[in-house]
């Protein structure tokens, strides 16, 4: 998975709409509340954050990128449909700017943190931003939305329906 192509296939193969396919970078230490030495001792902790993730990818699609402070711990942490970074030497705030400088089109960037300063930096490179609430906010919206009627049920007149198949309504 290439997490800066803004138009990637992101469902069995088939390009949906752009929205559904923007990239979303995680700030994961900040999201979890947890250091880099902390999720180091403690990696479930990390696995647990990535397979929420995961869970909402499924659920909605969509490119999602996880940076982590420090350096990776190895295999053990590869959640399927979740690419994830870590910052070494950098921190992960400064990897996300930096990244976020480079590409030609941070505006399809969707910077995910609770963290003011790293939103505000991501904001001025041209990324949106959303903190955790709004992102889960979005993603429980979007799913609510796909499993809605197209549109709403008409109200139906039985007592014109009884007319016209000639039955006699006796209420």
């Amino acid at each position: 998975m290439n997490p800066f192509r803004p138009l990637a296939p992101c469902m069995a193969g088939i390009i949906v709409a752009k929205y559904l396919c923007m990239p979303y970078w995680f700030d994961g230490n900040n999201l979890i509340g947890q250091s880099a030495a902390t999720v180091r001792a403690d990696p479930r902790i990390c696995r647990a954050f990535l397979t929420t993730l995961a869970r909402y990818r499924k659920m909605r699609g969509g490119q999602f990128l996880v940076y982590f402070d420090g350096d990776d711990p190895g295999p053990g942490m590869m959640v399927p449909g979740i690419a994830v970074r870590y910052s070494a030497p950098l921190s992960a705030d400064r990897a996300i700017v930096q990244r976020l400088q480079e590409i030609r089109t941070p505006s399809e960037v969707i910077v995910v943190t609770n963290d003011r300063e790293l939103s505000r930096r991501s904001r001025q490179t041209g990324a949106s931003t959303l903190d955790w609430t709004q992102f889960v906010a979005k993603m429980n919206s979007r799913f609510a939305s796909q499993n809605s009627p197209e549109k709403p049920q008409e109200k139906v007149d039985v007592d014109e329906w009884l007319r016209f198949f000639g039955i006699e309504n006796t209420d």
